[in-house]
């Protein structure tokens, strides 16, 4: 609720400025007309035709602001905040059309007609007070245009900026008819055509750059910078940027490690987020993060994210490396959905063998393992019997194998017509990760050649513990 109220606090006062600026644009327009068509000075009566301009520019200008802050709706998602830029092209037109006529009629009394003109006091008056207003409603509406980046308001602060020269412009012209150079009014209405449009280019330039969704000078770059700043990016590929009205849309591609899990990229994506919106407060941002192999994967990790690719493959395990004369021997098993006919998993255990063998040119040969995939709940049953002789069986076959020094959680179950067998063995704690698992293979391959009726050995390694006194 208080966002909204501060919103709505927003608008109210970026309409109260707008609506004051019609105000004031009406009392010039009103005053210059009539002093310019009693003397009939063309320096006011461009002046007038100025101003007149400027009150059709704050009525589009107030109609821009009310529109632009209606929220997005079904046709645009993007909101309404473009029309202040429309509304400000649309002014550029109004002030190039103004030049066009003081031109021409300026230079029509310079060459071919002669007009009398009446200058005085009155005339100074009128371009003096408007200075006043100019200036006061200038510095109103550039303030609240750089407070909400208001595109309409800055085009209409600089339209009372224009009249503020272009008054000074007029009271020199006025100044020298006075003594008796009457065309200099008409080469005073030359130079606020001047005036106008050089700014009316300006207006027009930064305009349709925010139209044609151009990116503003500089942010590009900086974007690309606080994204490159959080450690974990890789680099930065494609960036968008574009402006609506007080809002910066910016859209960006960053480079992660495919390896990441993907809560791990997800908090690197707001972490580029939050640096760019520190630099661009209230910045719309969407990151798209794009995964790219790093320069330290080790070849485990490529054979894993390989196998990640083919749908059919559930898992890879047990991986074995072994080079012989600098040439690599690779083993592992590969875990396929166990519906899969025998010869449709040979084709996909064939077909991640063939990928491994792109990823180093040190590999000479490939060999898999297929196992079937389980992903449901087997039926099993004790084996009291099997178990007491497994027990035994252990006994034995330890004693071969000084390193473990006890074995605990002996477990048996029936499934089908084989048995599965779990156990813990305990290890001496100075012993390697590898050397305590070639071990433990051995101790497998024992169990399995003494008792083949146990089809799977599932053999939980632990250290010993410190002994307490």
């Amino acid at each position: 609720m208080r966002r909204r109220d501060s919103r709505s606090a927003t608008t109210s006062k970026k309409q109260r400025v707008a609506f004051s600026s019609v105000v004031a644009a009406i009392a010039l327009t009103s005053m210059k007309l009539v002093v310019g068509l009693v003397t009939n000075s063309l320096g006011i009566l461009s002046e007038a035709l100025h101003s007149g301009i400027d009150l059709i520019a704050a009525f589009t200008t107030f109609y821009a602001v009310r529109k632009s802050e209606a929220p997005p709706d079904s046709l645009h998602m993007y909101g309404h905040a473009k029309i202040e830029s429309l509304a400000s092209l649309v002014e550029t037109v109004l002030l190039f059309l103004t030049c066009v006529w003081i031109v021409y009629e300026a230079i029509s009394r310079l060459l071919f007609k002669t007009v009398e003109i009446d200058l005085g006091i009155s005339a100074l008056a009128v371009m003096l007070i408007s200075m006043v207003v100019d200036l006061s409603r200038s510095r109103v509406l550039m303030k609240t245009a750089k407070e909400y980046r208001s595109q309409a308001l800055e085009a209409d602060a600089i339209h009372f900026s224009t009249d503020l020269i272009s008054s000074a412009v007029v009271i020199i012209g006025i100044l020298i008819s006075m003594i008796g150079f009457k065309q200099f009014d008409s080469i005073a209405g030359l130079g606020v055509a001047a005036v106008t449009a050089f700014i009316g280019y300006r207006i027009l330039k930064k305009s349709t750059h925010t139209l044609l969704d151009g990116a503003p000078a500089g942010v590009v770059q900086q974007i690309i910078e606080n994204a490159r700043s959080v450690e974990g990016i890789q680099n930065v590929g494609r960036v968008r940027v574009r402006e609506a009205g007080a809002k910066t849309f910016v859209d960006l591609e960053v480079h992660v490690d495919r390896d990441l899990s993907l809560e791990a990229a997800h908090e690197l994506v707001e972490s580029v987020c939050r640096n760019i919106q520190e630099t661009i407060p209230g910045a719309d941002v969407v990151v798209h993060a794009e995964p790219i192999s790093t320069s330290d994967a080790t070849l485990v990790d490529k054979m894993r994210r390989e196998a990640s690719k083919m749908k059919e493959i559930k898992s890879i395990s047990k991986i074995q490396l072994s080079e012989t004369d600098h040439k690599l021997d690779v083993e592992f098993n590969v875990e396929i959905e166990g519906t899969h006919s025998l010869e449709s998993a040979h084709e996909i255990a064939s077909d991640l063998e063939d990928r491994i063998k792109q990823l180093d040119k040190k590999i000479s040969s490939v060999t898999s393992h297929i196992e079937p995939y389980v992903d449901r709940v087997c039926e099993g049953e004790p084996a009291s019997f099997m178990r007491d002789r497994i027990q035994r069986l252990l006994d034995s076959i330890l004693l071969d194998f000084p390193s473990v020094k006890s074995f605990k959680n002996l477990q048996v179950k029936k499934i089908g017509d084989a048995y599965s067998l779990t156990f813990c063995c305990v290890f001496d704690k100075t012993l390697s990760l590898s050397e305590a698992h070639r071990i433990a293979s051995k101790i497998e391959v024992e169990i399995k050649a003494r008792c083949p009726e146990i089809e799977s050995i599932s053999l939980h390694m632990e250290p010993e513990p410190n002994k307490s006194f």
